[in-house]
This record gives C-alpha cells, structure tokens and sequence, in this order.
C-alpha cells in the first residue's frame, strides 16, 4: 500500500492537520494516511509539552471515524530523543510491503538541511511539501525541492494547499483565555483538552477518567460461564452455585483456590475449566461474545465528551484483546489492564490502580464501573468512585454503602456520569 505519514507533536491536533492528510491522500492517490505523535523531538527541548498519553488520545479522537486514517505510537514507543530518519528506517523494517510518503509543511524544505541526516529520511521515503495556500510561491519551493535532491537524493513533491490560519499554538492560546476554538479543533479533541484542562486550570470537582469492567459489566459473559460451568457438572448444588458466584470478577489463579477452597481438593476443577474455555471458543467462532444493551453507547458517548477511558479485568489480555476487538470496543480504551498486570488481583485494589497510573490520572478522579461485589470492593480500595451495574446478584448492603450508586444497566449508568461528571 501506498502511505503517507503525517507527524507532529500534535499539542493538540487540529483541522489543519487532518486536513493535510486528505489533500495529499487525494493528490497522490494514496491508501491510508498515518498519524505519528511525535515522541521527544529534539527541537522541543527546553519547551513545554503535553504528555504523550494526552497527545495520542487526542490524535485517536481526531481520527474517529476516518476509514483511511490511523494513529501509529511508533515515536512514543521509542525511549529518548525522536529523529524523522529513524522513524523511517524503522518504519520500512516494520513493513517493507508499504511505500512511504512523509507529508510536511512547506518550513520543511527550509530546515531539511538543519534535520538529522535527511538522506536517510529521502532513502526510505518520498517528502510530500505542502504549501501555504494561494500567495504561496511554488516555483520557489520547486527550485529548493530541486536543490535538496541534488544534495540529499530520493523525491521530494511540492504539494498544493490552502491557506489555514491554524497551529497548536494558536488554539493553546485562545483556550488559556477560554475563547473558543470550535473552529480551529474537531470536537471531541475540544471535548477532551476542556475536560482534561490541558491548557488551561480547570477546577474538576469530580471525575475526568472512567474505567471499566469488562466480564458482567460490557459483555455479558458471567452468565454464559455459570451455565457453562453446571452444564458441564450435571447437576447443580447449593455449594457449586455459591462457589462460582464467589469467583466472579477474580483472577483464573483466584477462582482455583476458591473452588478447591469450597469444594473440596479433589474437585475437578482443571476438567470442568476446559469444557467452559470450550464452549467460550465456540460462542467466539460463531461470532462475538454477547454484548450488554448500552455498552458501546456508553463509551463512545464518554469518549467524544474527553473522558479517558480504561479497562480493568481479571481475564488474560491474550483473551481480553480479541474479545473486544470482535464487540467494537477496543478503539475507545486509552488503556488496558488485565489479569496478570499486576501483582494481585480483584478484590485487591491492585488492577484500578495500575489502571489509573496507566491514564495519567489519580485515582480519585476516576469513576468505576463494576458489577461484582469483587470489582465494588477493589475499586473502592484503590479510592476510585465505585458506580455498580449489577449483572447476577444484587449488591448487599456493605457493597451498597461503598458504591456511589446503583444502576439498573448501562444507558442508565450513562444518565448518572452526566448528572454527576
């Protein structure tokens, strides 16, 4: 495929940016354009920027939507400073199938010269440079595009575009005076950088981050094991239907102390475990795991309104991903936890806390949602704002007194945060 790349430190990302994406993807005819936030960018030192987590939320925002887009994390991934020629060259390792056009603004063919050895930039992708709408003097770009090849080799292009007056340090300006920039930003990146007070104070008197439950709270799984689990058993017994409730919203190494716990040593626990993983595999082949009425409102709507947003969940992550990437939910997670994360699991607060450290975000500034007592009593301990969307069993009444409040499902946990967020 053929792609072009468009970099920047995207603090924040706005119309222009996006916008110089689509001309060139319509002028050179190319199949998908990729976003790459920029990591440590030597010309930044000394400067003050947002943190990456912010810069890459904003970036996927931006996107939301865009067939042809993407956000690649390659120069976030890299520890230090960032170079454009080592992102190429990493970029071409990675996929050798694509050809690469890096998109810039005219200022390039300027600074080119100044960059960190730009012929290793021009071996491995071709510079698309775009100009500065009408007044620009294109047959003045093309003689310097012309001399830059000479120097440097590869293929530099100069690109026609329309005059924007648009940057990031524009919108950080009028944000800081609380002007609005509705024009200058599409709205959820707006949505976002309000809610986050990015760049300017914002006195948050409640929660900025959400973060979720996955098993019982946004697929509704916890049911299809406990039936999984007595149809594999036979027959059900008080003692079996109080254990597997018990082990709801735990850790898999958690739920095998628990049965043998209750049930006995000699319980067969590793046979009953495989037909329920076999009939999980199953429901997996002939689609995606059951979905809970309202779960990819919620998270879009909490997306666009500038919310980040991250999972906790007892499962494994080599299950956690595909299954949510099957029900549509994974592009609106921030972050990720999963079982094995971290070093205990629910009702351990352990798992809300690596989530919040993963967002950037106290704990106390982040709303769970949950709807096992394990969740409830994990979140609380980690000095979240428990919110329960019971799946099985009710609360009693010391779960009830830790929980912000009781929701009967999903679209009305969604009325809650927006009264109370």
């Amino acid at each position: 495929m053929k792609i072009g790349l468009v970099g920047g430190t995207f603090d924040p990302i706005h119309r222009g940016h996006v916008l110089l994406g689509v001309v060139a993807r319509q002028q050179f005819d190319l199949d998908e354009i990729w976003f790459l936030p920029a990591g440590q960018p030597y010309f930044k030192e000394g400067k003050k920027v947002s943190p990456a987590q912010d810069r890459l939320a904003m970036t996927k925002r931006a996107l939301d939507g865009l067939a042809w887009a993407r956000v690649c994390d390659i120069e976030l991934r890299r520890e230090g400073r960032t170079y454009t020629c080592e992102t190429v060259e990493e970029l071409r390792a990675r996929y050798p199938e694509h050809e690469f056009s890096f998109i810039f603004g005219a200022d390039c063919l300027d600074q080119l010269d100044s960059w960190r050895e730009p012929e290793r930039i021009l071996a491995g992708a071709r510079i698309l440079a775009a100009g500065r709408g009408s007044g620009t003097d294109y047959d003045a770009m093309e003689r310097k595009a012309a001399a830059l090849m000479t120097r440097f080799g590869g293929q530099i292009r100069v690109m026609p575009f329309p005059a924007l007056d648009v940057s990031s340090t524009l919108v950080r300006e009028r944000m800081r005076e609380g002007l609005d920039v509705s024009d200058l930003l599409p709205e959820a990146v707006a949505a976002y950088a309000e809610r986050q007070g990015l760049y300017r104070e914002v006195d948050h008197s409640s929660f900025t981050a959400v973060v979720f439950d996955m098993d019982g709270t946004l697929l509704d799984t916890e049911k299809l094991f406990i039936d999984a689990w007595e149809e594999a058993e036979g027959c059900v017994t008080p003692e079996l239907e109080e254990a597997l409730y018990a082990i709801i919203g735990v850790t898999r190494e958690r739920s095998e102390e628990i049965i043998y716990e209750r049930l006995g040593a000699d319980y067969p626990y590793e046979e009953r475990r495989i037909a329920v993983d076999e009939v999980f595999r199953r429901t997996r082949e002939n689609g995606a795991l059951p979905v809970k009425a309202g779960a990819a409102e919620i998270l879009r709507t909490l997306w666009r309104k500038g919310y980040r947003l991250a999972l906790a969940s007892s499962t494994e992550r080599e299950l956690v991903i595909p299954e949510l990437e099957a029900a549509g939910l994974l592009p609106y997670f921030d972050a990720v936890i999963c079982g094995g994360d971290a070093a205990r699991g629910k009702p351990a607060p352990d798992i809300f806390l690596k989530a919040a450290e993963a967002l950037g975000t106290a704990p106390g500034r982040c709303l769970a949602v949950e709807d096992s007592r394990n969740g409830i009593l994990s979140a609380h301990a980690a000095g979240m704002i428990p919110l329960m969307v019971p799946d099985l069993l009710p609360p009693d009444e010391e779960i009830a007194a830790l929980a912000a409040d009781i929701c009967p499902d999903l679209p009305t946990a969604q009325t809650w945060i927006a009264l109370h967020g």
